[in-house]
This record gives C-alpha cells, sequence and structure tokens, in this order.
C-alpha cells in the first residue's frame, strides 16, 4: 500500500539513520509544512535526516486514511474492501504513533502548536484511526447479527476513542481544528446513541424492562446530541471535507432503532412486567471481549547488508557546508499548496444491514 517511490525513500532515509551518530545525519537541509496550517503559511526546515523521514511516514499514514475513505465512499463496498479499509487505518495509526515515538529526536519538531507534529495532532490521528477501523468492526458486527451485548461494547468503545480524539484537539486554535473535533464529538455521541440501543435490545430478551426503557431514553439523548454537533459540523468552516452526517444512513437509522426497542419495552412493560423505571441508566459495558482494533506497528526497513559501520567512516564531510540547523525554524522558502482530487461520494444508500459508511 505504499507508493513505491516513497518506499525506496524511506527505505534510503532507514539506512542512514540506521547509527545513532551518522556522519551525514545532518548534511541536508529539509522543509516541510502542515496539513492543517498550512494555509496560513507555516514552512519549516532543519538540516537532519530525521525530519524528512518522520515526514515521509506521516505522509504515508495520511495517504492510507485517504485511501480508506476513497473505498468507504463507493457505492457498494465488498467485503474484501472492507477489510482493506480495516488495514490501511491500522496501518496508518500505527504510523502515526511511530512519529510520535520518535519525534523527539528533532529538535524542536514538535514546538508549533497545531503542527502535524504537535502532540495533540498526533493523538488525534491515533485515536481517530483506531476508532474509524473500530467502526469497520461495529458495522460487520451487526451485518453478522451478533448478540446486541457485544455490539453495544463495541460501539461503547468506539465512541470512547472518538471523545479521546475530541479531546486531543480542544487546547488547539478552535478557527482552525474546531470543524475536526466536532466531526470526533458527533461520532462519539452518535456511537454512544448506538451503544445504548443495543443496550436496550439486549436488556429486552433479558426481561428487564424497565432498564431497557431508561437506556432507550438515554439513547435518544445522545442521538439529539448528535444531530446537533452533526448540524454544527455541515455549517462549520475550516479545513477539511465538507458533509452532512445526518444524511447517512447510518447516522438516520440509529432513531427509528432506539424508538422501535422503547415503544416494545413499553408497551411489554405494561402489559407484562408493570416494573419501575429506573432513574439512574444502566452501565455499559467498558470492555469488549472481542474485535477490538489495535494500530499495527511500523517500523522503518531495515538497511541493506552494504550499508555497515565501516561505510559510515568512511565518509569525509569536513569540507562540507553545514549551516546551523540545530533548530528547526521557519523557512524563507514558499509553498506551492498541493492540488487534491476531491473524492468521489455516493449520494445512495448502501445495501447492508448496518448502513455504516466512512465519512
Amino acid at each position: 500500500l505504499l507508493f513505491p517511490y516513497e518506499k525506496r525513500c524511506i527505505t534510503r532515509l532507514a539506512k542512514t539513520l540506521t547509527m545513532r551518530e551518522s556522519s551525514v545525519q545532518n548534511l541536508f537541509s529539509f522543509s516541510s509544512s502542515a496539513s492543517f496550517v498550512a494555509w496560513i503559511v507555516i514552512f519549516r526546515e532543519i538540516s537532519d535526516s530525521w525530519f524528512e523521514a518522520l515526514n515521509m511516514v506521516l505522509n504515508m499514514a495520511l495517504w492510507l486514511t485517504k485511501h480508506a475513505a476513497w473505498i468507504a465512499a463507493k457505492n457498494e463496498v465488498l467485503e474484501s474492501e472492507a477489510k482493506r479499509v480495516h488495514t490501511c487505518l491500522r496501518r496508518a495509526a500505527g504510523m502515526f504513533e511511530f512519529v510520535q515515538e520518535n519525534i523527539d529526536k528533532v529538535s524542536g519538531a514538535s514546538s508549533v502548536a497545531g503542527s502535524d507534529f504537535d502532540s495533540a495532532v498526533l493523538q488525534a490521528y491515533i485515536h481517530q484511526c483506531t476508532a474509524e477501523a473500530q467502526e469497520v468492526t461495529v458495522a460487520r458486527a451487526i451485518e453478522m447479527k451478533h448478540s446486541p451485548q457485544l455490539i453495544s461494547a463495541l460501539a461503547h468503545e468506539t465512541s470512547q476513542l472518538f471523545t479521546k480524539a475530541g479531546s486531543s484537539l480542544e487546547k488547539l486554535d478552535a478557527s482552525i481544528f474546531g470543524k475536526w473535533r466536532l466531526y470526533m464529538q458527533l461520532k462519539a455521541q452518535l456511537y454512544l446513541a448506538y451503544a445504548y440501543a443495543f443496550l436496550g435490545e439486549s436488556l429486552l430478551a433479558e426481561d428487564r424492562c424497565g432498564e431497557a426503557i431508561r437506556a432507550c431514553k438515554e439513547g435518544i439523548s445522545c442521538y439529539q446530541v448528535a444531530s446537533d454537533f452533526a448540524d454544527k459540523y455541515s455549517k462549520s468552516t475550516g479545513p477539511g471535507l465538507h458533509a452532512h452526517p445526518e444524511k447517512h444512513l447510518f447516522f438516520r437509522r440509529v432513531e427509528p432503532l432506539l424508538k422501535r426497542h422503547l415503544d416494545k419495552a413499553e408497551r411489554e412493560n405494561s402489559l407484562i412486567y408493570h416494573e419501575k423505571i429506573a432513574e439512574e441508566c444502566p452501565s455499559l459495558e467498558m470492555k469488549a471481549t472481542y474485535g477490538l482494533v489495535k494500530a499495527e506497528p511500523f517500523t522503518l526497513p531495515p538497511p541493506h547488508k552494504e550499508w555497515n559501520a565501516t561505510v559510515y567512516e568512511s565518509f569525509n564531510i569536513s569540507k562540507a557546508s553545514m549551516p546551523d540547523f540545530s533548530k528547526i525554524k521557519k523557512s524563507s522558502k514558499q509553498l506551492t499548496p498541493v492540488h487534491e482530487e476531491k473524492l468521489y461520494e455516493t449520494d445512495r444508500d448502501p445495501t447492508n444491514d448496518s448502513g455504516c459508511v466512512l465519512l
């Protein structure tokens, strides 16, 4: 799934970074912008091969997320394609984790608020990729009609991941990151609504109608909050795709599902059980037994056998011009924005049972 050219470049850089103190590590100056703040012209440069390597890994992670979105936006997504989406997002999460773990190798790289190397941004990417990979798992569980208890637990875990992703962005500039955070918040509330919907179904099957009624009412409240976030998201400005999540089938299905379970629980309770409606909402399962997604660990490719200590020692760079790039600094160069083709987004409802798509 890596572009061949970038894969070769990462391999070459891995060779230069193998030795802890490589004589060629600081020989060249590298420049880069950022995904979100590039549009207000933040352009940085530093003479450190680690800076270039981490940028390449990060760019490949971003490409994997876009590739996953491209696959998921088709009119119909096959099972094999859903697995590929799942794999892309897990790999992307692992790459973001790798960047986060190694960013301290580049002096000052994480000091620019809102840049791709900002720990808050990286953490949001990690949580979002993991959450969206788990969306595939939730959809699969619904399609295969697994137990409502398992689906509820998976949806709850997914909601928590989106909540963590949104919380990572709360201290960043709302004019730039507000739209992204709204996306996380609406997804967190949507999956919380699904968690309560399937919890209500599970409780109803156990003849616990009073608790089922309370769970469904809580789910409807979560859906209303999600609808409010979706409305704000569709009207918000800033970087990112302009979408209307409230129009997607997966979003539209949860309210009828909750009301159907609630109506049945209230009907059965009034005719048979006569249970008191619980004041406290039943607790959602904190940890799903199966199906939790983990990031796929990423490591740099191994160096070629010919790149050894003797080869490194043979480099004589004493006459090379090496400016002081000990810390990252703002570049004087101009950056031409990369033109991205707009992703196709189907306006058809999926024919599957879950109705799940990645926004």
